[in-house]
């Protein structure tokens, strides 16, 4: 049985198939091993959102290609991917925007974040705000990350954490750089906190699990939500191009 070993959980029994669809944002480092482990968790109904091509400088992190994907879209290599493990995927070769955004998230009953850049995070935590639609999202550069899912209405959101999208110049990843095995952890950790969420546990939404390599440590934290944020306290009433600086960052 494909999936029997999940339904071999202590607190609760996981389905062994799930019905919901789900939106992945990006299947870059991120987003590569957590949709491999969502599909062969038996979440079957995914979407892969991606407008890239597959550069030989992904390989070392991005694990669901290889080197025949070099040069290919990332969407339609993931969707082959993913089908061979038994999932349906439908492929969006195009980025998240705030002219598509609303209406991606409410096809969705939940959103996987793995974008490489500021702006679309915080473009995904207030979709989410605004559509109801639950997110999933993460962020790593060098040796350390981290992992948030948001139940919007229930609990804190990207916004209560870091507030905004930083105006200050910041180093990119591709300056700083970010290691193969942190975005495999923070990318299945995100597809774990989907999971729970898939499966009815309310708890996952509002954790915040930090990594640091170096160290080897890994801790969560219940994140509450912050007075005065605009995405929880609706503030944020619509998705305008003004909100977003251009993507600044590639994990």
């Amino acid at each position: 049985m494909r999936h029997g070993r999940a339904l071999l959980q202590p607190r609760r029994v996981l389905p062994v198939s799930f019905d919901a669809r789900v939106l992945l944002v990006g299947v870059g480092g991120l987003g590569s091993p957590a949709a491999r482990v969502l599909a062969r968790s038996g979440v079957r109904r995914l979407t892969v959102l991606d407008d890239d091509v597959v550069d030989v400088s992904n390989l070392h992190r991005q694990i669901l290609y290889d080197d025949a994907d070099v040069g290919h879209d990332k969407a339609e290599r993931a969707a082959a991917k993913l089908r061979a493990e038994g999932a349906d995927v439908a492929v969006v070769r195009d980025r998240l925007v705030p002219d598509n955004a609303l209406r991606l998230f409410r096809d969705h009953d939940l959103v996987l974040e793995g974008a490489d850049n500021f702006a679309t995070k915080f473009l995904a935590a207030d979709a989410s705000a605004l559509s109801g639609v639950p997110v999933v999202q993460a962020g790593a550069v060098r040796w350390s990350g981290w992992a948030l899912a948001t139940d919007p209405g229930r609990s804190a959101c990207m916004r209560c954490v870091f507030e905004d999208i930083p105006r200050d110049r910041v180093e990119t990843c591709a300056e700083a750089g970010v290691i193969g095995p942190v975005v495999g952890v923070l990318g299945a950790l995100e597809a774990a906190l989907a999971l729970r969420l898939l499966g009815g546990d309310a708890s996952a939404a509002g954790e915040l699990w930090s990594y640091r390599g170096l160290e080897g440590s890994l801790r969560a934290s219940r994140v509450r939500r912050r007075p005065g944020c605009p995405a929880c306290e609706g503030a944020i009433r619509e998705l305008s191009w003004e909100r977003y600086a251009p993507p600044d960052c590639a994990l």
